[in-house]
């Protein structure tokens, strides 16, 4: 079974979507970069397939080019498809293409009632509605004449199915596009790896957006970085923001501009321990720790979902001694608080939206209309958001993600890090960008300073390319897991030992071994990693891996270009 990393929220973790239609609206004018990126995708359309990364800096106008676009493809009475990464981003998207289109769009993700759902799709299927806008699973969509595929934000690994039937939403997308003989568009400021890989070989032609669409904020360049190095600095008793950060926060706050300050985790403390005996209080079903969470006074596992009460002594030794150890946002709004009392704080995470659309849109709109000073937030605060009075972005603690036992951990934090710095500075104020952390020269931090993702990506597809890592390879994992580690072992070394036999020089076998969360669920879980340049081999060897022979108890799933080690 597939793992889900706790900071990419499964499509299904936000509720429906029921906005009403808006009256059209009439559109920006342009600026020239989006003008000429617009006349490429214009003039492909009714050729047949072509494929497209438009690569814009944040607040560039991606959304725009879009939206003009599909307006090209309804006059020829053609569909779109439109994929967002997340339910959190639907309604603001399907917002704006109703204020465009009107009832001519229709929403489909899997947190939407049956009924619905079904609607939109039967609207879809009869040609009465000609745009579709949703999450991964919105790439089945029967759109009628599909002509535009737009995957927004395609970098982002909530587009990958992690369980169930495993796919990629935007790899789907392209196949789709391709088989229609569509144009397909993706878009983003951090375009993934394997996109830009796309590009240098031909696969797609980059259209760059680089600067905002924004006039004012076009004529400045993009916000500067300020590294704090911590090793250097005298961290005050929360341990939390050091003094350069606090005093950033303040001089915002008094010229009347808005702060994010962002961590991608959530909780209290990440883990709750006893000094006395060293026992850590992990999840009885999985091999991960507890996260405290104060608001709602309880021990919560972010992997399964069970919650647990806050013991008053120690299970192991009887001492009462817990104590809890690492941040999440919501000991960060308690730190904020405490520091700037008479500041507007609020936090934006999975527990203060705690699936409900309405809690979100608003919290968006009290940030909108100034109402808020200080948002602290997880990757919810990254994506999709133009707030205007932001002009500082402070970044806690991202030496957690760059240091994750992936391949893909520079990339991502690279990625996360450039889209949270993208939300300062997009309105009439400059802004500035404030990254504490341990490891100032990682090339993620290093790039980032100066905004520069090709040099990035450079650097890091040199690294992937020495160690025949995607995208200079394909790789398949398989997985195991059940209720009995032996078992699970024992199942695991027999389908390692098929694919050894199949693979030949061409395929690289790794494994089997224990995944890095060895238990989920209450269910072990081993992993083989097949590795090689040869699609049909690969497949092949797959293939003999699968066919060991399975206990009932046991479960074995083949996940084809994996996203996550996990």
């Amino acid at each position: 079974m597939g793992s889900r990393r706790v900071w990419e929220p499964s499509e299904g973790s936000h509720v429906s979507d029921t906005a009403p239609s808006r009256p059209a609206v009439a559109p920006p004018v342009l600026n020239p970069h989006q003008q000429a990126a617009l006349d490429v995708l214009v003039a492909a359309l009714g050729k047949g397939y072509s494929g497209y990364l438009l690569h814009g800096i944040t607040g560039s106008g991606k959304t725009e080019v879009y939206l003009r676009l599909i307006a090209q493809a309804r006059a020829q009475g053609k569909g779109a498809l439109v994929l967002v990464p997340e339910i959190a981003l639907t309604p603001q998207l399907a917002a704006r293409f109703r204020a465009r289109f009107g009832d001519d769009v229709a929403v489909l993700h899997s947190a939407l009632p049956a009924a619905e759902r079904l609607a939109a799709w039967r609207r879809l299927r009869s040609g009465e509605v000609g745009i579709a806008v949703g999450a991964r699973s919105a790439v089945f969509a029967p759109v009628h004449g599909l002509a535009v595929v737009v995957v927004d934000e395609e970098h982002d690994g909530s587009f990958k199915q992690e369980d169930g039937v495993r796919y990629h939403g935007r790899d789907l997308a392209v196949m789709r596009a391709h088989q229609a003989k569509a144009v397909v568009v993706l878009g983003s400021a951090t375009p993934s790896l394997e996109s830009f890989r796309n590009v240098l070989v031909g696969r797609f032609r980059r259209l760059l957006l680089p600067t905002r669409a924004n006039p004012a904020a076009a004529a400045r360049p993009l916000p500067p970085v300020e590294i704090i190095d911590l090793r250097r600095h005298q961290m005050g008793p929360d341990q939390l923001l050091a003094p350069p950060l606090v005093e950033a926060v303040a001089e915002a706050l008094a010229a009347g501009e808005q702060t994010i300050l962002f961590l991608n985790r959530r909780g209290f403390s990440t883990l709750m321990h006893c000094p006395a005996c060293g026992a850590v209080l992990r999840c009885s079903s999985c091999d991960v720790s507890m996260t405290l969470h104060r608001g709602r006074e309880k021990l919560i596992c972010h992997y399964c979902g069970r919650a647990a009460a806050i013991p008053t002594r120690c299970p192991a030794c009887k001492q009462a001694a817990l104590q809890g150890l690492g941040t999440g946002t919501e000991r960060v709004e308690s730190v904020v608080r405490a520091l700037f009392p008479s500041a507007r704080v609020a936090r934006l995470d999975r527990d203060t939206t705690d699936g409900q659309r309405n809690r979100l849109e608003k919290l968006l709109a009290r940030v909108h209309e100034r109402q808020i000073d200080i948002l602290v937030g997880t990757q919810m605060v990254t994506k999709g958001h133009d707030f205007g009075g932001v002009t500082l972005v402070g970044v806690l603690q991202p030496d957690q993600g760059m240091h994750l036992p992936d391949f893909r951990a520079a990339e991502r934090t690279f990625q996360l890090l450039e889209q949270v710095a993208g939300r300062a500075g997009r309105g009439d104020r400059p802004g500035r960008i404030v990254v504490q952390t341990f490891c100032p020269e990682h090339p993620a931090i290093q790039f980032l300073r100066t905004h520069d993702y090709e040099g990035f990506v450079r650097d890091e597809l040199a690294r992937r390319e020495s160690a025949s890592y995607p995208p200079f390879s394909r790789m398949i994992a398989l997985r195991l897991d059940g209720r009995h580690e032996a078992s699970v072992r024992a199942a695991a070394t027999s389908a390692a030992a098929h694919a050894r036999a199949q693979a030949g020089a061409a395929v690289h076998v790794l494994g089997p071994a224990e995944a890095p969360i060895a238990r989920l669920r209450g269910r072990s879980r081993y992993q083989i990693w097949l590795r090689g340049t040869d699609r049909a081999k690969l497949q092949a060897t797959a293939r003999a891996a699968a066919e060991v022979t399975l206990p009932r108890d046991l479960r074995l799933a083949i996940d084809v270009d994996p996203q996550s080690v996990l």
